[in-house]
Protein backbone atom coordinates (compact mmCIF):
# COMPACT_ATOMS: atom_id res chain seq x y z
CA UNK A 1 0.00 0.00 0.00
CA UNK A 2 0.90 3.58 -0.96
CA UNK A 3 3.25 5.12 1.64
CA UNK A 4 0.45 7.68 2.43
CA UNK A 5 -1.05 5.43 5.17
CA UNK A 6 2.42 5.29 6.87
CA UNK A 7 1.95 9.03 7.69
CA UNK A 8 0.13 10.25 10.54
CA UNK A 9 -2.11 12.80 9.60
CA UNK A 10 -3.76 15.30 12.10
CA UNK A 11 -5.52 18.48 11.61
CA UNK A 12 -8.49 19.79 9.84
CA UNK A 13 -9.76 22.84 8.08
CA UNK A 14 -12.28 25.61 8.90
CA UNK A 15 -12.92 28.90 7.25
CA UNK A 16 -14.64 31.71 7.35
CA UNK A 17 -18.67 33.23 8.52
CA UNK A 18 -19.70 36.32 8.75
CA UNK A 19 -21.79 36.52 12.17
CA UNK A 20 -25.24 36.07 12.50
CA UNK A 21 -27.03 38.73 14.92
CA UNK A 22 -23.93 40.02 16.88
CA UNK A 23 -23.98 42.52 18.81
CA UNK A 24 -21.62 45.95 17.99
CA UNK A 25 -18.09 46.30 17.18
CA UNK A 26 -15.41 44.43 19.56
CA UNK A 27 -12.37 45.23 20.03
CA UNK A 28 -10.52 41.69 18.61
CA UNK A 29 -10.51 39.36 21.78
CA UNK A 30 -7.31 37.77 23.35
CA UNK A 31 -6.29 34.52 22.11
CA UNK A 32 -7.68 31.05 23.98
CA UNK A 33 -5.72 29.55 26.33
CA UNK A 34 -4.03 25.95 25.38
CA UNK A 35 -6.59 23.25 25.12
CA UNK A 36 -9.30 24.95 25.49
CA UNK A 37 -12.64 24.24 24.13
CA UNK A 38 -14.92 26.92 22.55
CA UNK A 39 -18.53 26.83 22.23
CA UNK A 40 -20.72 28.66 19.39
CA UNK A 41 -25.06 28.67 19.60
CA UNK A 42 -26.41 30.39 17.00
CA UNK A 43 -29.95 31.03 18.78
CA UNK A 44 -28.77 31.46 22.81
CA UNK A 45 -25.17 32.77 22.47
CA UNK A 46 -23.44 36.19 23.29
CA UNK A 47 -20.31 37.26 21.85
CA UNK A 48 -19.49 38.81 25.06
CA UNK A 49 -19.41 35.59 27.20
CA UNK A 50 -16.60 33.46 27.83
CA UNK A 51 -17.13 30.90 25.39
CA UNK A 52 -16.15 28.26 27.19
CA UNK A 53 -18.66 26.04 28.37
CA UNK A 54 -21.97 25.62 26.65
CA UNK A 55 -23.67 27.85 29.49
CA UNK A 56 -21.54 31.01 27.93
CA UNK A 57 -21.22 29.87 24.64
CA UNK A 58 -20.60 32.75 21.77
CA UNK A 59 -22.98 33.65 19.40
CA UNK A 60 -21.60 34.62 15.88
CA UNK A 61 -19.43 33.97 13.32
CA UNK A 62 -17.69 37.30 13.47
CA UNK A 63 -16.24 36.47 17.11
CA UNK A 64 -15.11 33.48 15.80
CA UNK A 65 -13.25 34.90 13.25
CA UNK A 66 -11.29 37.51 15.68
CA UNK A 67 -9.70 34.54 17.13
CA UNK A 68 -6.79 32.79 17.46
CA UNK A 69 -6.46 29.52 17.91
CA UNK A 70 -3.86 27.03 19.27
CA UNK A 71 -2.53 23.68 19.30
CA UNK A 72 -4.93 21.18 21.08
CA UNK A 73 -7.99 23.52 21.02
CA UNK A 74 -11.63 22.70 19.77
CA UNK A 75 -14.06 25.17 18.30
CA UNK A 76 -17.48 23.43 18.65
CA UNK A 77 -20.52 24.50 16.84
CA UNK A 78 -24.14 23.81 18.46
CA UNK A 79 -26.37 20.82 16.69
CA UNK A 80 -29.09 22.53 14.67
CA UNK A 81 -27.44 25.55 14.35
CA UNK A 82 -27.28 27.93 11.26
CA UNK A 83 -25.33 30.96 10.56
CA UNK A 84 -24.63 33.20 7.00
CA UNK A 85 -21.41 33.93 5.72
CA UNK A 86 -17.88 32.74 6.31
CA UNK A 87 -16.25 30.60 8.81
CA UNK A 88 -12.39 31.78 8.80
CA UNK A 89 -11.00 31.03 12.15
CA UNK A 90 -7.21 32.03 12.70
CA UNK A 91 -4.18 30.25 14.04
CA UNK A 92 -2.90 26.58 13.56
CA UNK A 93 -2.27 23.48 15.82
CA UNK A 94 0.39 21.35 16.08
CA UNK A 95 1.48 17.91 15.16
CA UNK A 96 -0.24 16.07 17.08
CA UNK A 97 -2.22 18.55 18.56
CA UNK A 98 -4.95 20.05 16.11
CA UNK A 99 -7.09 22.70 16.09
CA UNK A 100 -10.58 20.68 15.56
CA UNK A 101 -13.67 21.78 14.89
CA UNK A 102 -17.09 20.00 15.89
CA UNK A 103 -20.14 20.01 17.05
CA UNK A 104 -22.18 19.52 20.03
CA UNK A 105 -25.06 18.74 21.47
CA UNK A 106 -28.44 16.42 20.04
CA UNK A 107 -29.46 17.28 16.22
CA UNK A 108 -28.65 18.10 13.08
CA UNK A 109 -25.08 19.27 11.75
CA UNK A 110 -24.01 22.74 12.19
CA UNK A 111 -25.40 24.57 8.87
CA UNK A 112 -22.95 27.55 7.57
CA UNK A 113 -24.56 28.83 4.46
CA UNK A 114 -22.19 31.37 2.02
CA UNK A 115 -25.02 32.03 -0.05
CA UNK A 116 -22.91 33.19 -2.87
CA UNK A 117 -21.92 36.38 -0.89
CA UNK A 118 -18.09 35.01 -0.07
CA UNK A 119 -16.03 33.12 -2.06
CA UNK A 120 -14.95 30.28 0.58
CA UNK A 121 -18.31 29.72 3.48
CA UNK A 122 -15.26 27.92 5.85
CA UNK A 123 -11.57 28.97 4.79
CA UNK A 124 -8.21 28.50 6.55
CA UNK A 125 -5.68 29.86 4.51
CA UNK A 126 -2.04 30.10 5.53
CA UNK A 127 -2.67 27.50 8.17
CA UNK A 128 -1.71 24.15 9.78
CA UNK A 129 -2.78 21.19 11.60
CA UNK A 130 -6.52 21.79 11.41
CA UNK A 131 -9.57 18.92 11.91
CA UNK A 132 -12.69 20.01 10.21
CA UNK A 133 -15.76 17.55 11.65
CA UNK A 134 -19.44 17.17 11.07
CA UNK A 135 -20.63 20.68 9.29
CA UNK A 136 -23.03 21.34 6.82
CA UNK A 137 -21.88 23.82 4.24
CA UNK A 138 -23.69 25.90 1.30
CA UNK A 139 -22.14 28.23 -1.14
CA UNK A 140 -25.46 29.15 -3.66
CA UNK A 141 -25.62 32.05 -4.98
CA UNK A 142 -29.55 32.90 -5.91
CA UNK A 143 -30.51 31.26 -9.14
CA UNK A 144 -31.34 34.10 -12.27
CA UNK A 145 -33.49 33.89 -15.24
CA UNK A 146 -30.64 33.19 -16.83
CA UNK A 147 -29.15 29.78 -16.33
CA UNK A 148 -25.78 29.98 -15.21
CA UNK A 149 -25.89 33.78 -14.73
CA UNK A 150 -25.19 32.93 -11.17
CA UNK A 151 -22.11 31.00 -11.02
CA UNK A 152 -19.11 32.87 -9.40
CA UNK A 153 -15.79 32.12 -8.15
CA UNK A 154 -17.03 29.85 -5.22
CA UNK A 155 -15.95 27.03 -2.97
CA UNK A 156 -17.71 25.31 -0.18
CA UNK A 157 -14.60 24.27 2.17
CA UNK A 158 -11.01 26.00 1.20
CA UNK A 159 -7.67 25.29 2.34
CA UNK A 160 -4.78 27.25 0.82
CA UNK A 161 -1.94 29.33 0.82
CA UNK A 162 0.52 31.78 -0.35
CA UNK A 163 3.02 32.33 2.32
CA UNK A 164 6.08 29.93 0.16
CA UNK A 165 6.30 27.35 2.94
CA UNK A 166 4.75 23.96 3.50
CA UNK A 167 1.58 23.44 5.41
CA UNK A 168 0.77 20.34 7.33
CA UNK A 169 -1.50 18.54 8.74
CA UNK A 170 -5.23 18.71 7.59
CA UNK A 171 -8.39 16.31 7.42
CA UNK A 172 -12.04 16.46 6.45
CA UNK A 173 -13.91 14.43 8.10
CA UNK A 174 -17.87 13.85 8.12
CA UNK A 175 -18.79 16.79 6.87
CA UNK A 176 -21.82 17.68 4.49
CA UNK A 177 -20.94 20.16 1.70
CA UNK A 178 -23.88 21.20 -0.91
CA UNK A 179 -25.06 23.38 -3.36
CA UNK A 180 -22.35 25.20 -4.55
CA UNK A 181 -22.77 27.24 -7.50
CA UNK A 182 -18.86 27.82 -8.51
CA UNK A 183 -18.33 28.77 -11.91
CA UNK A 184 -16.71 26.63 -14.62
CA UNK A 185 -13.88 27.44 -15.96
CA UNK A 186 -11.85 25.16 -19.11
CA UNK A 187 -8.00 25.24 -18.94
CA UNK A 188 -7.95 25.49 -23.53
CA UNK A 189 -10.82 24.52 -25.80
CA UNK A 190 -12.33 27.41 -27.93
CA UNK A 191 -14.39 30.44 -26.55
CA UNK A 192 -16.67 30.00 -29.27
CA UNK A 193 -18.39 27.85 -26.96
CA UNK A 194 -18.37 30.29 -23.70
CA UNK A 195 -21.43 30.32 -22.04
CA UNK A 196 -22.63 31.67 -18.85
CA UNK A 197 -20.71 30.29 -16.16
CA UNK A 198 -18.91 28.41 -18.42
CA UNK A 199 -15.33 29.82 -19.56
CA UNK A 200 -12.96 28.24 -22.25
CA UNK A 201 -9.31 29.16 -22.38
CA UNK A 202 -8.37 30.10 -19.12
CA UNK A 203 -5.60 28.85 -19.12
CA UNK A 204 -4.06 26.50 -15.96
CA UNK A 205 -4.33 28.68 -12.70
CA UNK A 206 -7.35 30.15 -13.59
CA UNK A 207 -9.36 26.99 -14.26
CA UNK A 208 -10.50 24.70 -12.28
CA UNK A 209 -10.44 25.74 -8.86
CA UNK A 210 -14.17 26.43 -7.54
CA UNK A 211 -16.24 23.44 -6.12
CA UNK A 212 -17.45 21.66 -3.16
CA UNK A 213 -14.01 20.89 -1.14
CA UNK A 214 -10.84 22.59 -2.41
CA UNK A 215 -7.01 22.18 -1.57
CA UNK A 216 -4.51 24.74 -3.39
CA UNK A 217 -2.17 27.14 -3.50
CA UNK A 218 -1.37 30.52 -5.10
CA UNK A 219 0.35 33.90 -4.76
CA UNK A 220 0.14 36.76 -3.51
CA UNK A 221 1.80 38.62 -6.75
CA UNK A 222 1.54 36.47 -9.73
CA UNK A 223 4.48 39.20 -11.18
CA UNK A 224 6.93 38.70 -8.35
CA UNK A 225 6.24 34.69 -6.72
CA UNK A 226 8.31 33.58 -3.81
CA UNK A 227 11.05 31.72 -4.40
CA UNK A 228 9.54 28.47 -2.73
CA UNK A 229 5.68 27.72 -3.31
CA UNK A 230 3.27 26.83 -0.63
CA UNK A 231 2.74 22.75 -0.38
CA UNK A 232 0.15 21.34 1.38
CA UNK A 233 1.38 18.08 2.64
CA UNK A 234 -0.79 14.90 4.39
CA UNK A 235 -4.33 16.29 3.26
CA UNK A 236 -7.37 13.38 4.14
CA UNK A 237 -11.00 14.01 3.42
CA UNK A 238 -12.81 11.20 4.55
CA UNK A 239 -16.60 9.89 5.24
CA UNK A 240 -18.14 13.06 4.20
CA UNK A 241 -21.04 13.71 1.52
CA UNK A 242 -20.38 16.05 -1.30
CA UNK A 243 -23.55 16.97 -3.49
CA UNK A 244 -24.31 19.63 -6.76
CA UNK A 245 -21.04 21.07 -6.20
CA UNK A 246 -19.62 23.36 -9.46
CA UNK A 247 -16.80 23.25 -10.57
CA UNK A 248 -15.88 19.64 -8.88
CA UNK A 249 -16.62 18.03 -5.81
CA UNK A 250 -13.18 17.54 -4.12
CA UNK A 251 -10.16 19.25 -5.60
CA UNK A 252 -6.47 19.43 -5.12
CA UNK A 253 -4.35 21.50 -7.35
CA UNK A 254 -0.92 23.40 -7.43
CA UNK A 255 -0.27 27.09 -8.99
CA UNK A 256 1.70 27.52 -11.44
CA UNK A 257 2.37 30.97 -13.08
CA UNK A 258 0.41 30.79 -16.32
CA UNK A 259 -1.99 33.65 -16.02
CA UNK A 260 -1.11 36.87 -18.46
CA UNK A 261 1.46 39.21 -16.26
CA UNK A 262 2.32 35.90 -14.17
CA UNK A 263 6.08 35.11 -13.50
CA UNK A 264 6.06 31.04 -14.58
CA UNK A 265 7.15 28.74 -11.56
CA UNK A 266 6.37 25.74 -13.15
CA UNK A 267 5.81 24.39 -9.79
CA UNK A 268 2.27 22.88 -10.23
CA UNK A 269 3.00 21.44 -13.89
CA UNK A 270 5.30 19.00 -15.32
CA UNK A 271 7.24 18.72 -18.44
CA UNK A 272 9.55 15.52 -17.78
CA UNK A 273 9.01 12.67 -15.00
CA UNK A 274 12.04 14.31 -13.47
CA UNK A 275 11.11 17.73 -13.80
CA UNK A 276 12.84 19.91 -11.00
CA UNK A 277 10.70 22.49 -11.18
CA UNK A 278 7.81 20.87 -10.34
CA UNK A 279 6.65 21.05 -6.40
CA UNK A 280 3.29 19.01 -5.64
CA UNK A 281 1.03 18.57 -2.97
CA UNK A 282 2.10 15.74 -1.16
CA UNK A 283 0.35 12.68 0.71
CA UNK A 284 -3.11 13.05 0.10
CA UNK A 285 -5.84 10.52 1.02
CA UNK A 286 -9.58 10.97 -0.50
CA UNK A 287 -11.46 8.21 1.22
CA UNK A 288 -15.10 6.86 1.90
CA UNK A 289 -16.95 9.64 0.43
CA UNK A 290 -19.98 10.06 -1.40
CA UNK A 291 -19.84 12.63 -4.25
CA UNK A 292 -22.41 13.23 -6.34
CA UNK A 293 -23.70 15.90 -9.02
CA UNK A 294 -27.14 14.72 -10.38
CA UNK A 295 -29.08 18.17 -9.54
CA UNK A 296 -26.12 20.40 -11.68
CA UNK A 297 -25.31 20.80 -15.13
CA UNK A 298 -22.41 22.29 -14.31
CA UNK A 299 -20.99 19.75 -11.63
CA UNK A 300 -17.76 18.31 -13.54
CA UNK A 301 -15.37 16.10 -11.80
CA UNK A 302 -15.93 14.27 -9.19
CA UNK A 303 -12.28 14.09 -7.90
CA UNK A 304 -9.57 16.44 -9.79
CA UNK A 305 -6.19 16.00 -7.94
CA UNK A 306 -3.19 17.93 -9.95
CA UNK A 307 -0.28 19.23 -8.53
CA UNK A 308 0.10 15.89 -6.65
CA UNK A 309 2.33 13.44 -5.20
CA UNK A 310 1.82 10.26 -3.32
CA UNK A 311 -2.42 9.85 -3.53
CA UNK A 312 -4.82 7.43 -2.53
CA UNK A 313 -8.63 8.01 -3.58
CA UNK A 314 -10.12 4.61 -2.26
CA UNK A 315 -13.68 3.78 -1.64
CA UNK A 316 -15.49 6.27 -3.03
CA UNK A 317 -18.87 6.77 -4.85
CA UNK A 318 -18.40 9.31 -7.86
CA UNK A 319 -22.45 9.22 -8.69
CA UNK A 320 -23.49 11.25 -12.29
CA UNK A 321 -20.52 13.56 -12.15
CA UNK A 322 -19.40 15.30 -15.39
CA UNK A 323 -16.44 15.27 -17.89
CA UNK A 324 -14.09 12.82 -15.49
CA UNK A 325 -15.44 10.94 -12.12
CA UNK A 326 -11.78 10.53 -10.79
CA UNK A 327 -8.97 12.17 -12.64
CA UNK A 328 -5.44 12.63 -12.38
CA UNK A 329 -3.54 15.44 -14.07
CA UNK A 330 0.36 16.11 -14.01
CA UNK A 331 0.84 13.83 -10.66
CA UNK A 332 3.27 11.43 -9.24
CA UNK A 333 2.22 7.89 -7.34
CA UNK A 334 -1.41 8.20 -7.19
CA UNK A 335 -3.48 5.18 -6.48
CA UNK A 336 -6.85 5.01 -7.44
CA UNK A 337 -8.64 1.36 -6.28
CA UNK A 338 -11.97 0.33 -4.69
CA UNK A 339 -14.29 3.13 -6.11
CA UNK A 340 -17.46 2.75 -7.72
CA UNK A 341 -17.84 5.45 -10.74
CA UNK A 342 -21.26 5.59 -12.88
CA UNK A 343 -22.58 7.27 -14.88
CA UNK A 344 -20.53 10.25 -15.75
CA UNK A 345 -21.87 12.19 -18.45
CA UNK A 346 -20.68 15.54 -20.31
CA UNK A 347 -21.74 18.89 -18.55
CA UNK A 348 -20.95 22.21 -18.86
CA UNK A 349 -20.20 22.14 -22.81
CA UNK A 350 -17.02 19.80 -21.65
CA UNK A 351 -16.17 17.01 -24.25
CA UNK A 352 -15.27 14.28 -21.82
CA UNK A 353 -17.64 11.51 -19.86
CA UNK A 354 -15.53 9.11 -18.33
CA UNK A 355 -15.27 7.40 -15.16
CA UNK A 356 -11.21 7.07 -14.56
CA UNK A 357 -8.78 9.53 -16.07
CA UNK A 358 -5.13 9.26 -16.03
CA UNK A 359 -4.18 12.41 -18.19
CA UNK A 360 -1.33 14.53 -18.52
CA UNK A 361 2.40 14.21 -17.09
CA UNK A 362 1.10 11.44 -15.01
CA UNK A 363 3.33 8.81 -13.73
CA UNK A 364 3.29 5.68 -11.04
CA UNK A 365 -0.36 5.35 -11.53
CA UNK A 366 -2.12 2.43 -10.84
CA UNK A 367 -5.69 1.92 -11.16
CA UNK A 368 -7.08 -1.23 -9.52
CA UNK A 369 -10.28 -3.00 -7.98
CA UNK A 370 -12.53 -0.21 -9.26
CA UNK A 371 -16.59 -0.89 -10.36
CA UNK A 372 -16.86 1.97 -13.29
CA UNK A 373 -20.26 1.09 -14.72
CA UNK A 374 -22.72 3.67 -17.07
CA UNK A 375 -20.39 6.38 -17.47
CA UNK A 376 -19.83 7.41 -21.55
CA UNK A 377 -15.90 5.84 -21.02
CA UNK A 378 -15.12 3.39 -18.45
CA UNK A 379 -11.65 3.87 -18.05
CA UNK A 380 -9.49 7.02 -19.95
CA UNK A 381 -5.65 6.28 -20.67
CA UNK A 382 -5.22 10.05 -21.91
CA UNK A 383 -1.37 10.65 -21.14
CA UNK A 384 -0.33 13.27 -23.33
CA UNK A 385 3.45 14.27 -23.14
CA UNK A 386 4.36 11.37 -20.63
CA UNK A 387 3.21 8.60 -18.39
CA UNK A 388 3.12 5.46 -17.25
CA UNK A 389 0.05 3.32 -15.87
CA UNK A 390 -1.04 0.38 -14.34
CA UNK A 391 -4.49 -0.55 -14.75
CA UNK A 392 -5.44 -4.10 -13.47
CA UNK A 393 -8.22 -6.01 -11.62
CA UNK A 394 -11.31 -3.87 -12.46
CA UNK A 395 -15.33 -4.26 -13.58
CA UNK A 396 -15.74 -1.91 -16.46
CA UNK A 397 -19.12 -2.74 -17.23
CA UNK A 398 -22.25 -0.89 -18.94
CA UNK A 399 -20.40 2.00 -20.46
CA UNK A 400 -21.75 3.72 -24.08
CA UNK A 401 -18.76 5.16 -25.55
CA UNK A 402 -15.67 3.35 -24.83
CA UNK A 403 -15.37 0.92 -22.31
CA UNK A 404 -11.36 1.41 -22.28
CA UNK A 405 -10.46 4.32 -24.37
CA UNK A 406 -6.48 4.76 -25.62
CA UNK A 407 -5.62 8.16 -26.18
CA UNK A 408 -1.72 8.74 -24.86
CA UNK A 409 1.40 9.93 -26.25
CA UNK A 410 3.95 7.98 -28.03
CA UNK A 411 5.98 8.79 -24.75
CA UNK A 412 3.47 6.73 -22.50
CA UNK A 413 3.45 3.39 -21.13
CA UNK A 414 0.12 1.24 -19.73
CA UNK A 415 -0.30 -1.95 -18.47
CA UNK A 416 -3.74 -3.24 -18.63
CA UNK A 417 -4.00 -7.14 -16.94
CA UNK A 418 -6.55 -9.21 -15.60
CA UNK A 419 -9.95 -6.74 -15.63
CA UNK A 420 -12.86 -7.58 -17.26
CA UNK A 421 -14.58 -5.48 -20.07
CA UNK A 422 -18.45 -6.30 -20.36
CA UNK A 423 -19.86 -4.06 -23.28
CA UNK A 424 -23.49 -4.48 -23.24
CA UNK A 425 -24.62 -0.69 -23.98
CA UNK A 426 -22.29 0.34 -27.12
CA UNK A 427 -19.99 -0.74 -30.43
CA UNK A 428 -17.04 -0.22 -28.87
CA UNK A 429 -14.84 -2.32 -26.07
CA UNK A 430 -11.32 -1.45 -27.04
CA UNK A 431 -10.87 1.84 -28.84
CA UNK A 432 -7.93 4.57 -29.80
CA UNK A 433 -7.32 6.57 -32.91
CA UNK A 434 -4.52 8.70 -34.41
CA UNK A 435 -0.94 9.45 -32.97
CA UNK A 436 -2.69 7.74 -29.73
CA UNK A 437 -2.05 4.74 -31.23
CA UNK A 438 1.97 5.00 -31.18
CA UNK A 439 1.58 4.59 -27.39
CA UNK A 440 2.38 1.24 -25.90
CA UNK A 441 -0.39 -0.34 -23.99
CA UNK A 442 -0.01 -4.11 -22.93
CA UNK A 443 -3.43 -6.01 -22.60
CA UNK A 444 -2.99 -9.29 -21.46
CA UNK A 445 -5.39 -11.55 -18.90
CA UNK A 446 -8.53 -9.45 -19.59
CA UNK A 447 -11.87 -11.19 -20.24
CA UNK A 448 -13.04 -8.73 -23.28
CA UNK A 449 -17.13 -9.35 -23.75
CA UNK A 450 -19.42 -7.89 -25.90
CA UNK A 451 -23.18 -8.29 -26.78
CA UNK A 452 -23.00 -6.22 -29.74
CA UNK A 453 -21.30 -7.88 -32.60
CA UNK A 454 -18.10 -6.88 -33.93
CA UNK A 455 -17.59 -4.40 -30.93
CA UNK A 456 -14.25 -2.48 -31.76
CA UNK A 457 -10.71 -3.53 -30.60
CA UNK A 458 -8.37 -1.31 -32.01
CA UNK A 459 -5.21 -2.67 -32.69
CA UNK A 460 -1.16 -1.08 -33.67
CA UNK A 461 2.13 -2.56 -34.06
CA UNK A 462 2.53 -1.19 -30.13
CA UNK A 463 -0.44 -2.53 -28.75
CA UNK A 464 0.08 -5.70 -27.47
CA UNK A 465 -2.88 -8.23 -27.08
CA UNK A 466 -1.81 -11.68 -24.97
CA UNK A 467 -4.33 -13.98 -23.43
CA UNK A 468 -7.42 -12.56 -23.01
CA UNK A 469 -10.52 -14.11 -23.62
CA UNK A 470 -12.49 -13.02 -26.47
CA UNK A 471 -16.67 -13.78 -25.84
CA UNK A 472 -19.87 -12.96 -26.47
CA UNK A 473 -20.76 -12.14 -30.18
CA UNK A 474 -18.26 -12.28 -32.24
CA UNK A 475 -15.63 -10.27 -32.39
CA UNK A 476 -12.40 -8.85 -34.47
CA UNK A 477 -9.98 -11.20 -32.12
CA UNK A 478 -6.33 -9.33 -32.90
CA UNK A 479 -4.36 -11.33 -34.95
CA UNK A 480 -1.10 -10.43 -32.13
CA UNK A 481 -2.96 -12.66 -29.36
CA UNK A 482 -1.58 -15.67 -30.19
CA UNK A 483 -3.14 -16.88 -26.74
CA UNK A 484 -6.35 -15.97 -27.27
CA UNK A 485 -8.91 -17.59 -25.81
CA UNK A 486 -12.49 -17.45 -27.86
CA UNK A 487 -15.15 -18.62 -25.68
CA UNK A 488 -18.01 -17.90 -23.42
CA UNK A 489 -16.61 -17.30 -20.12
CA UNK A 490 -19.62 -18.63 -18.52
CA UNK A 491 -20.05 -15.86 -15.69
CA UNK A 492 -22.37 -16.23 -12.48
CA UNK A 493 -25.17 -13.81 -13.84
CA UNK A 494 -25.21 -10.22 -14.40
CA UNK A 495 -23.84 -7.01 -13.57
CA UNK A 496 -26.43 -4.75 -11.39
CA UNK A 497 -26.33 -0.98 -12.09
CA UNK A 498 -27.82 0.31 -9.14
CA UNK A 499 -25.17 2.91 -7.53
CA UNK A 500 -23.81 3.33 -3.86
CA UNK A 501 -25.79 5.35 -1.96
CA UNK A 502 -24.24 7.32 1.16
CA UNK A 503 -25.40 4.95 3.63
CA UNK A 504 -24.24 1.84 1.51
CA UNK A 505 -20.91 3.62 0.32
CA UNK A 506 -19.56 1.32 -3.25
CA UNK A 507 -21.48 -1.57 -3.65
CA UNK A 508 -18.33 -2.98 -5.39
CA UNK A 509 -20.39 -6.77 -5.13
CA UNK A 510 -22.72 -5.34 -7.75
CA UNK A 511 -20.20 -6.48 -10.13
CA UNK A 512 -19.89 -9.94 -8.69
CA UNK A 513 -22.55 -11.43 -11.18
CA UNK A 514 -19.33 -10.94 -13.87
CA UNK A 515 -17.12 -13.74 -12.02
CA UNK A 516 -17.00 -16.75 -13.31
CA UNK A 517 -18.12 -20.19 -13.15
CA UNK A 518 -15.16 -22.59 -11.93
CA UNK A 519 -15.79 -24.72 -15.09
CA UNK A 520 -14.89 -21.19 -16.79
CA UNK A 521 -12.29 -21.47 -19.79
CA UNK A 522 -10.85 -18.26 -18.42
CA UNK A 523 -9.81 -20.31 -15.84
CA UNK A 524 -5.82 -21.42 -15.68
CA UNK A 525 -5.43 -19.62 -18.99
CA UNK A 526 -3.82 -16.67 -18.06
CA UNK A 527 -0.52 -15.89 -17.49
CA UNK A 528 1.72 -14.88 -14.57
CA UNK A 529 2.22 -11.26 -13.98
CA UNK A 530 4.96 -9.98 -11.49
CA UNK A 531 4.12 -7.13 -8.82
CA UNK A 532 0.07 -7.72 -9.71
CA UNK A 533 -0.90 -6.78 -6.12
CA UNK A 534 -1.25 -9.80 -4.48
CA UNK A 535 -4.93 -9.62 -4.88
CA UNK A 536 -7.72 -9.53 -7.58
CA UNK A 537 -11.50 -7.39 -7.60
CA UNK A 538 -12.94 -9.48 -4.98
CA UNK A 539 -9.82 -9.43 -2.09
CA UNK A 540 -8.82 -13.07 -3.53
CA UNK A 541 -5.42 -14.07 -3.52
CA UNK A 542 -3.44 -14.29 -6.75
CA UNK A 543 -2.59 -17.03 -7.72
CA UNK A 544 -4.39 -19.52 -7.06
CA UNK A 545 -3.03 -22.31 -9.17
CA UNK A 546 -2.36 -21.35 -12.74
CA UNK A 547 -3.41 -17.55 -13.54
CA UNK A 548 -7.05 -16.88 -14.65
CA UNK A 549 -8.36 -14.38 -16.95
CA UNK A 550 -10.25 -11.85 -15.88
CA UNK A 551 -10.77 -9.67 -12.43
CA UNK A 552 -11.92 -12.67 -10.32
CA UNK A 553 -9.67 -15.44 -10.07
CA UNK A 554 -11.19 -18.70 -9.30
CA UNK A 555 -8.31 -21.20 -9.05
Amino acid sequence: MSRVFRRAFSGLVTATLLAASAPGARAAPSAPAAGATYYVDAAQGNDSAAGTDSAHAWRSLARVNQTTFHAGEQLLLRAGGRWSGQLWPKGSGASGAPVTIDRYGDGANPRIDGGGAVADTVRLADQEFWTIRHLEVTNQAPATSTPGANLKDLRGIHVTGTGGRVLHGFVVDGVNVHDVTGEVNWIGGDTADNAPGIHFKTGWDRSKKTGGIVFDSTVANIGAPPATPTVLDGVTIQNSVITNTSFAGISVKQYSGDAPGAVATGWGSRTSAGDSKFTPHTNVVISGNHISQPGTAYGCNGVYLTGVRHAVVERNVVYRAGTSGIEAYFADDVTIQSNEVAETSQKANGADSNGIDADKATTKVVVQYNWSHGNGDGVLLCQFSFGDVVLRYNVLAGNTRYPLYLHSDKAAKAKVYGNTLYNDRGKNLIYGYGTSLASSYDITDNILYSTTAGASLTTSPTIRYDSNLYGGATLPVPAGDTHAVRADPQFTGAPDYAAGTPASGPRLTAAYGLRVRPGSPAVNRGVAISGNGGRDYAGAPLYTGKPDIGAFEVG
